[in-house]
């Protein structure tokens, strides 16, 4: 009868070969994958009114937008508006 840590470095050695190669973290495959798919790798800064800024939030909040997603709509759109300007040139 093999001995109780023969049977336990074997039972090791069959779990690392069966085992498939590491995996990164669920993390960091979300930022990257989120990056790739959306092309959203930029990020701005800007100073605003603090109280044009509460109204901005507040009614990002009872529309049910991400202050982010309401700019990212809010530059989308200026540049739908203004791309004939690229055009023209």
């Amino acid at each position: 009868m093999a001995r109780l840590i023969d049977r336990i470095e074997e039972h090791e050695r069959e779990t690392a070969a069966a085992k498939p190669e590491k995996k990164k973290p669920v993390v960091l495959q979300m930022t990257e994958q989120s990056k790739k798919a959306s092309g959203k790798d930029k990020q701005i800064s800007a100073k605003v009114n603090s109280e044009t800024y509460a109204l901005f939030a507040e009614i990002n909040r009872l529309v049910g937008l991400s202050n982010n997603s309401a700019l990212n709509m809010l530059i989308t759109n200026y540049v739908c508006e203004k791309k004939y300007l690229l055009d023209d040139e």
